[in-house]
């Protein structure tokens, strides 16, 4: 069950910020205030507009110790465990463990720091960077500050990582392992990413535009997004509110590209197949699918393809939408936000939009909530991923009665 929701975005670093600017289709892809790589123009994404009451830096320096992603992964888990007002004891603490995803981890960082030694030699660098900068320590960081004493796990399965870490928490605790778990994802902008993207010819030159013909390319943005996982029993016996149940997920790989999906969409719709075997469900009883929709010609052709080997008909009645339009992709930390943004869909009955969607692929033909959120009946959403290297994870949430 989740009880617990926490977001730091650049649509808002509070749920109610968080979903209102969601439904209100605002897009938060613009010019970048903290962030600079050379040589890209415009450089443009979402970023996070941090909150002092975090204690989080504006930006990162050479200063190992101002680790962006740590902080933002920390806040956000702070925000979820006050959400799921939760009262541990010591003992308790012993059985609560994390999940937490990344793609790019402390890259950042490591960045920063890795031209500090070019330019200034070895002895500028902090003598406790090494222990600072292996991606190991966001999960430690986050575990230690919040006292976590279960199992604590770092999922790197690059945009897939968010998914994948809510998937192993659930295993977690359906095998008796845990009684709680936080898990999620985190990711902050970083050079190499946005050289990467570039050189592929992967990179809009403008703002996201998933599912829309004049489509060109990924935006980027930060953030975090954790969710609190409890066994029914315990959340129920504490009077916890309960946003969404877990109820299954599937995974699969294309093992086709090291970058581009399988064309057919075959890995995505055997992931999607098997979170809908793993709970009994039929396609027809979604009411909503949380897209990966990333604005790439061949991740959204893709995804579509993968949408009607599975859905078929049903498709053209399932509210499909992409929130990347709004807050950029997020890697490690989209799929982890996206949770956040299907257990408020089920809470406040209502779907988000897909931002910039004006003239929608002729491939596309159905509902993919374009302009603005609206309200709608929703009891069961399919929360959609895909990774680089073809790693496809698929998360079923419903509706708790």
């Amino acid at each position: 069950m989740i009880t617990g929701c926490g977001v730091v975005t650049a649509a808002g670093n509070d749920l109610s910020s968080f979903w209102g600017a969601l439904l209100s289709g605002t897009c938060f892809i613009g010019p970048l205030k903290h962030f600079s790589a050379p040589g890209i123009e415009p450089i443009l994404g979402a970023e996070v507009e941090l909150d002092a009451r975090d204690g989080l830096p504006a930006e990162v320096d050479t200063d190992a110790r101002r680790s962006r992603a740590g902080q933002l992964a920390l806040a956000a888990s702070r925000r979820a465990l006050s959400d799921a007002a939760l009262r541990h004891s010591a003992e308790e603490l012993e059985r609560t463990g994390l999940a937490l995803g990344t793609t790019l981890g402390e890259e950042r960082q490591v960045g920063d720091l890795s031209e500090r030694w070019a330019g200034s030699g070895p002895s500028s660098v902090d003598p406790g960077f090494y222990l600072r900068s292996d991606n190991h320590h966001l999960a430690s960081l986050v575990a230690a500050q919040c006292g976590l004493g279960g199992s604590v796990q770092l999922c790197a399965a690059a945009c897939s990582s968010g998914n994948a870490s809510m998937a192993s928490a659930y295993d977690l605790i359906s095998s008796g392992a845990a009684d709680t778990m936080i898990a999620g994802g985190v990711d902050t902008l970083t050079r190499s990413i946005y050289c990467g993207f570039q050189r592929m010819g992967a990179l809009s030159k403008g703002i996201c535009r998933p599912f829309d013909r004049r489509r060109d390319g990924v935006s980027f943005g930060e953030g975090a997004g954790m969710v609190v996982l409890e066994e029914l029993e315990q959340a129920t016996r504490r009077g916890a509110r309960i946003y969404a149940e877990v109820a299954g997920y599937g995974m699969s790989n294309d093992a086709h590209h090291v970058t581009a999906p399988d064309p057919s969409g075959d890995g995505f719709a055997r992931a999607m197949t098997q979170a809908l075997s793993s709970t009994g469900l039929s396609p027809a009883s979604i009411d909503y699918v949380s897209a990966h929709g990333t604005g790439t010609q061949y991740n959204d052709a893709a995804e579509i393809r993968a949408m009607k080997t599975v859905f078929g008909e049903c498709a053209k009645q399932v509210p499909m939408s992409s929130i990347k339009s709004m807050i950029g992709h997020t890697n490690g930390a989209a799929s982890a936000i996206e949770a956040v943004a299907c257990a408020l869909a089920l809470t406040r009955q209502a779907v988000p939009p897909t931002a910039n969607l004006t003239e929608p692929d002729p491939d596309c033909d159905w509902d993919c909530v374009p302009g603005k959120g609206r309200e709608a009946r929703v009891e069961r959403c399919l929360n959609l991923a895909a990774g680089f290297g073809g790693f496809n994870v698929c998360v079923v949430l419903t509706r708790f009665a």
